[in-house]
């Protein structure tokens, strides 16, 4: 499971930000703070882990490491795929939301 710091640098990563940026986008001043939040040796309290969130387009549970789903998207999908794997009555109308959802975001 990742944790908090190497999902904060990830995700940093993958928008071609730096810290700096990162910071000032959130009104994070404490340069300090949120280099501890990177390398780990601290954690951020639950609002500012929100704030991350919301800033990168994620959930805080994968935010947090706990979650591989980034978000509600990929939530929905996910469970969508795993009611048409089952076979049952509602997997025929699970699967043609997938599909009706593949069309419009793949599109």
């Amino acid at each position: 499971m990742e944790s908090f710091s190497e999902r904060l640098i990830h995700l940093r990563h993958s928008n071609n930000l730096t810290r700096q940026q990162v910071r000032e986008s959130l009104n994070i001043n404490n340069v300090s703070t949120y280099n501890r939040w990177e390398n780990g040796s601290r954690t951020p309290d639950n609002e500012t882990i929100v704030r991350f969130a919301n800033f990168f387009k994620v959930s805080p549970m994968y935010m947090l490491g706990i979650s591989h789903l980034m978000n509600g998207d990929e939530f929905l999908l996910d469970v969508l795929e795993n009611i048409e794997l089952t076979g049952d009555p509602e997997g025929t109308k699970a699967k043609y939301a997938l599909e009706e959802y593949r069309k419009e975001f793949t599109a």
